[in-house]
This record gives C-alpha cells, sequence and structure tokens, in this order.
C-alpha cells in the first residue's frame, strides 16, 4: 500500500478524467471490480474512490434522492431538485391537499455522523431522519424498521433509503443485512423499490474471510449472514485507509450497476470524454490517485480473499479473543459489551451492586491515565439511553447496577495489528496492558 501511494504521488494523477490520469483511472476501474467482487456485487457494479467514508455515504443519499426526484417529478408533475424543494412542497400540496414534509432517511440508531452531516449538507433538515431502534444488542431492530416504513407511509413522506451499518463506529457491529434485505425483497415482489445502502466502510473487508471454514468459525453464524447479504443490497460504503490498511485518505463508492450509480451528469468543455468519466457523476472533482494505486496493489498482493486478506483480519479476532480471556481472567469486575461481531471490545469495570455514576467517573480516571501513559493507546465511547437504552439495562441486569445517568463511559479497544498476538514478538502486549489497566485501577 505504502509503495503504491508513493508511486502514485510522484506522478500526482488527477482522476478527475483519463487525460489526465491515464493509468489511475483504469487502476480505479479495476481495483472498484476486486472490491466489488470481495464483497459480493454482480460484474456489473460500478463505483469510485472517495476521501473517505463520509464521501461515499454522500454519494449514495445524492443518488437516492435524485432517483426519487424522477418518481417525484413523474407523479406531480415537478421537480424536488430542478424546481427546488419550496416549489415542490407547493405543487405537492395543491394536488393531495396535505403539507409536504419531506423525504426521510431511514438510519439506525448506531449510525455514524456522516448521516448527519449529510442530511444537513443536503438541505433535507434533522428531521429527514426516522431514526431505527436498536435491539438489546445494540444492532438495528427489524420490526422496528417495519415500523418506521409504515410511520413514513401515513405521513406521505417518501422514503430515500434505508441504511445498515457493517461494522458500527462504537463498538464494531453488524446489522442484521440479510434480514434488512428479506424485508425490502418483500416490499419489491409488491411494485415497491426502497433503497439499501450498507455502510460498511469498517466491517466491509471481512467479507474476505467467507468461503473458508476455519476463519468463518472466528464469526458468529448472525454475522455471516449479513455479510453474505451485503451482495444483495443497492450501494454499499468501503474505506480502504480502515481494515484494508491504505493510507488516508481513501474511501470507496459502490452500486449493484449503472442504473444505481449513474444518477446525474454535469459537463466541462474543457475536459476530454464527459460521458465515460467518472468526474460527471461524482461528487468530488478533483481526485487524487494515490489511494486507488495503493488498493490496486494491496489487492493483488495480498488478495481479497479468505488466503490474503482473510487471514490478515482473523488474528485482529485471534488478538480480540486472547484480550477478551485475559481480561475475564485477570480484571474483577470486568463487563463487556457483548456480543462482540468484529474486532472492537467495549467494556467497563463494573463491581456488583454499583452505580452508574460511580462506574462512570472510574472509567474516565482510568481513560485519563491511559492518555498520558506512552505504552498504549485506547479510546472511549459513551453509550447513552436514548440510543442504547435497551443495552444499558441488559448490562445493569447482569450486575444488578443502579443506573442513576443517562450514559455509560465504555473503554474502547480496537485491535487492527494484526501482530498483537503474534508469537514471534518479543512483548505480550496483551498481557503487558491488561497489567497496566489493573495498576491503573488500583489507584482509582
Amino acid at each position: 500500500a505504502l509503495l503504491g501511494h508513493v508511486c502514485a504521488l510522484l506522478h500526482n494523477p488527477n482522476n478527475t478524467s483519463r487525460e489526465v490520469s491515464r493509468v489511475t483511472s483504469r487502476l480505479e476501474e479495476q481495483a472498484i471490480a476486486e472490491l466489488a467482487g470481495m464483497i459480493g456485487l454482480p460484474k456489473t457494479a460500478q463505483g469510485h474512490f472517495t476521501s473517505g467514508g463520509t464521501l461515499a455515504n454522500f454519494e449514495a443519499l445524492w443518488r437516492a434522492i435524485n432517483r426519487m426526484d424522477k418518481q417525484l417529478d413523474k407523479q406531480f408533475g415537478c421537480s424536488f431538485l430542478s424546481s427546488g424543494p419550496w416549489k415542490f412542497a407547493s405543487a405537492y400540496q395543491r394536488a393531495t391537499g396535505n403539507i409536504f414534509e419531506g423525504p426521510v432517511v431511514l438510519v439506525p440508531q448506531n449510525k455514524h455522523f456522516s448521516w448527519e452531516k449529510a442530511v444537513s449538507l443536503m438541505g433535507l433538515g434533522d428531521q429527514a431522519f426516522l431514526p431505527i431502534a436498536l435491539d438489546a444488542q445494540g444492532r438495528l431492530c427489524v420490526d422496528d424498521l417495519k415500523s418506521k416504513i409504515a410511520t413514513a407511509d401515513r405521513q406521505g413522506r417518501p422514503i430515500l433509503m434505508v441504511v445498515s451499518v457493517a461494522g458500527t463506529t462504537e463498538m464494531g457491529e453488524v446489522d442484521p443485512i440479510d434480514r434488512v434485505q428479506d424485508l425490502l425483497d418483500e416490499y419489491r415482489l409488491a411494485g415497491r423499490e426502497i433503497w439499501h445502502h450498507v455502510d460498511a466502510a469498517y466491517g466491509g473487508y471481512y467479507t474476505s474471510m467467507l468461503d473458508d471454514n476455519d476463519l468463518e468459525s472466528k464469526l458468529s453464524p448472525q454475522v455471516r449472514a449479513a455479510l453474505r447479504a451485503i451482495g444483495r443490497v443497492d450501494s454499499v460504503t468501503l474505506d480502504p485507509h480502515k481494515l484494508g490498511y491504505i493510507p488516508y485518505s481513501c474511501g470507496a463508492f459502490l452500486a449493484r450497476d449503472n442504473e444505481h450509480y449513474i444518477s446525474r451528469k454535469f459537463g466541462a468543455a474543457y475536459l476530454l470524454d464527459n460521458n465515460n468519466s467518472r468526474w460527471s457523476a461524482t461528487l468530488e472533482g478533483s481526485r487524487s490517485g494515490a489511494g486507488v494505486t495503493a488498493t490496486w496493489l494491496s489487492n493483488r498482493t495480498l488478495g481479497l480473499n479468505h488466503e490474503g486478506y482473510g487471514r490478515v483480519l482473523a488474528k485482529g479476532i485471534e488478538a480480540r479473543e486472547l484480550m477478551m480471556a485475559e481480561l475475564k481472567r485477570r480484571v474483577p469486575g470486568f463487563l463487556p459489551v457483548l456480543p462482540v461481531d468484529l474486532n472492537i471490545i467495549c467494556f467497563s469495570i463494573a463491581p456488583a451492586r454499583s452505580k452508574l455514576t460511580e462506574i462512570n467517573r472510574a472509567m474516565i480516571g482510568v481513560f485519563t491515565k491511559f492518555e498520558a501513559s506512552p505504552n498504549f493507546s485506547i479510546s472511549k465511547t459513551v453509550l447513552n439511553d436514548r440510543d442504547y437504552s435497551r443495552v444499558m439495562m441488559r448490562l445493569a441486569a447482569q450486575r444488578q447496577i443502579e443506573i442513576d445517568d443517562d450514559h455509560w463511559v465504555q473503554l474502547r479497544l480496537v485491535l487492527m495489528n494484526p501482530f498483537v498476538a503474534c508469537k514471534n514478538s518479543k512483548v505480550d502486549f496483551v498481557q503487558e496492558f491488561v497489567s497496566e489497566l489493573i495498576e491503573f485501577w488500583a489507584t482509582i
């Protein structure tokens, strides 16, 4: 990845069009096809590289808005985009007698912050969200999704898209993508199309572990089913600069075919090949070819399958298992947020029958000590009762914790380095980390 990145930087290609990126434009097509194959999209898949997952999510929503606009124009003879939302609202009210409250995006409460940016940027407003509740495991609740679709229908609000997450920001959890797609397939059979986008910025590369019994066994049956279903959806966000181990910044947006990929085109007389260059159908104009080349070379070197990236990512799962076992063995009161789907561990130290305010105070104290320590870099997150109430109640019940706070502070370990549990390392990182945690906890 580093070699490909540096080689491309020396040529400084701009993937805005082929005449200024004769090599990297071709590499982009090949790398996108390879990524699409990894996650199971059909050979008709299209896509491009972005500056990261945020822009890739923007791309998905932008296409969904354009698709909705074509449908509304046919239905009401007025375009939401070309005429403007205000003029369209008047046409809608004249035709139906109702006030147009705007379209909605159905996103689970474990969503990445980029979705809030997206609706703000595109002028949809915060009310464009109909949040999907989470179940007791912190994953998208399919029953609530069905309820939210019915709510949008009652309100006369077009559904732009349904979003599932493969690898949530807080805990790396994988939503039941297969069950969500099953539900949307039922609507499709009844004549209704609802766009399904998977934000797999973090977890998408775990599809490389599939089709190998030994590697697959490291993932739960629910996660395996969800990852296999990614190939059935309409569009996907990937971040090679996360678990593809590509230098920043490098994201990717993929759609299952050209119809889903091309939503609107723009022209520029000074650029050649307007019809075939990706710049005319992307939000970003100038795009570096460095991430493209880094990804392309890594794809070819490691392989996007169980023999390549799959083995690398399995090492992170193994490190997670070792860390979980050692924390459970040596740290009294260790309370992880289960299940753990990928390579992220969130936990607190929660003695039985303690108060949540006391736990939170102690966890912040421990985190502050790690921040000052040169040995390990960890993060923290907060589960709030607005989004994670079911998870908090489940955790509290395990230890008879008194919930006297509206959030639960979690220490967060992201085990990305495949060499954390390497037998040839001179340092036992798992043992050293747990020892330091015990030392800090003793001083709180």
